[in-house]
């Protein structure tokens, strides 16, 4: 796998992770969306700020709330995966076939958002200049690293 596209789906990992660093937490804190679209919203100010043409910036844009609907959408399957395994584990009478059925949809549907990842991943390439690649690429990656450490913070 190229560089650039372990970045971006360690990005995306990265948004998937902060649900469960949240369950862990024994303080309130903001919720793990909360976190990742302050990410998100500073990924775009450096979006603006980083891609001088207003037409390529305004589609990178476009590109990063592609992402933030997939992490959203990544955290309700993830939720919704969770409600169903509780309840197929409180049902004596649930068969095998069962269990096996909700990981099946669940990694049909993870599958589906990686490979709309590496679309966007792709898009995103073939948007920016390789300059401006190294310089998103660095805020995106501390723009997570900062929405990680607000959820594991007393």
């Amino acid at each position: 796998m190229h560089p650039a596209a372990w970045r971006w789906c360690s990005i995306c990992l990265a948004c998937l992770v902060l649900p469960a660093l949240v369950a862990c937490s024994h303080e309130p804190k903001p919720s793990a969306l909360v976190a990742a679209e302050s990410a998100f919203d500073r990924l775009r100010a450096a979006v603006a700020r980083e891609v001088k043409d207003p037409v390529r910036a305004k589609q990178a844009g476009a590109l990063v709330d592609e992402m933030q609907q997939i992490v959203v959408a990544a955290h309700a399957d993830l939720k919704a995966h969770d409600t169903r395994l509780r309840a197929l584990n409180a049902d004596y009478d649930a068969a095998e076939a069962d269990f096996q059925a909700a990981f099946r949809d669940f990694d049909a549907g993870r599958d589906r958002r990686q490979d709309r990842t590496f679309e966007l991943n792709r898009r995103a390439k073939a948007l920016v200049t390789e300059n401006e690649w190294h310089a998103l690429a660095r805020v995106q990656e501390q723009a997570l690293r900062d929405a990680v450490e607000a959820t594991m913070t007393p």
